[in-house]
């Protein structure tokens, strides 16, 4: 009886440090899956920088998500979600699909980079596309869909304060952008008995792309390639002219088309 007493306490402390060890690790185990997820479901690397989780109260922060460009792409990043507030349902944590109430981004931002084979929205759309159809088609096993599985249910869904930059060769490093009115998501994975972390993340880019390319199709790019195409062809038909004539007044004609450039693109 008293070597099975002391397995009984062995075994209490080996429960109560494995326990403690998941609790104090909970913020990296987050990390690592969101990582994993997101990369997953993008095909594109994905980081978050920072997990802050209080199960107590059932609330949490996750920051600086970043979700990097496809190869081929110069800028900084695809997007970046800024802020995102969690709030959980406590009576589910114990269960398997996990519900959250609430999930806030707040000031994601987002570079469409526009590329000669499309832009970098374009390609992680596809992207999503095809970890889509993957995991529709009849993923074998939970780590082909982006989990371990463990799923959950989001009851809503807000991405708040989009703010999109336009990256383009013919805008000549001039600033262009525009906002992504509010996105609301509801019930994610509540038809199908939840929904793994990839899963997730693919519903949110897929909405996000979708959204993002819809609000940059209304600023005419292509109009404004063919505009910059025509200044920059314009202002070497009036500096070759000035050659011929002048050479002094070759400067000011390119200068006279690049500040027309600039008032086509909002430029100052």
């Amino acid at each position: 009886m008293k070597k099975i007493g002391i397995a009984l306490v062995v075994l209490i402390v080996l429960i109560g440090g494995g326990v403690y060890y998941f609790l104090s690790n909970l913020d990296e185990f987050v990390r690592t899956a969101v990582e994993k997820a997101g990369t997953r479901a993008t095909g594109v690397e994905v980081t978050l920088g920072k997990v802050a989780l209080d199960i107590a109260g059932g609330k949490g922060s996750l920051g600086d998500l970043n979700v990097a460009n496809p190869s081929g792409f110069d800028t900084d990043y695809a997007f970046n979600l800024g802020d995102i507030s969690v709030s959980l349902d406590l009576d589910s944590l114990q269960s398997n699909p996990i519900v959250i109430n609430e999930v806030i981004v707040t000031s994601p931002k987002v570079i469409y980079e526009l590329g000669d084979g499309g832009s970098n929205i374009d390609a992680i759309q596809r992207n999503v596309e095809n970890f889509t159809k993957e995991i529709s088609g009849g993923a074998s096993s939970s780590d082909e869909a982006g989990g371990d599985g463990t799923k959950v249910v989001i009851n809503d869904l807000y991405i708040r304060g989009a703010d999109v930059r336009v990256s383009a060769p013919f805008l000549k490093g001039q600033a262009m952008g525009t906002e992504v009115p509010e996105i609301h998501l509801q019930d994610i994975g509540k038809d199908s008995g939840g929904a793994t972390p990839g899963e997730v993340a693919a519903q949110v880019l897929d909405s996000l792309t979708s959204r993002v390319q819809g609000v940059v199709s209304n600023l005419n790019l292509d109009e404004l390639r063919d505009a910059a195409t025509k200044a920059v062809e314009g202002a070497a038909g009036e500096a070759t002219k000035a050659l011929e004539g002048a050479g002094g007044s070759a400067g000011g004609a390119l200068e006279g088309a690049t500040e027309g450039l600039k008032g086509l693109i909002g430029g100052d």
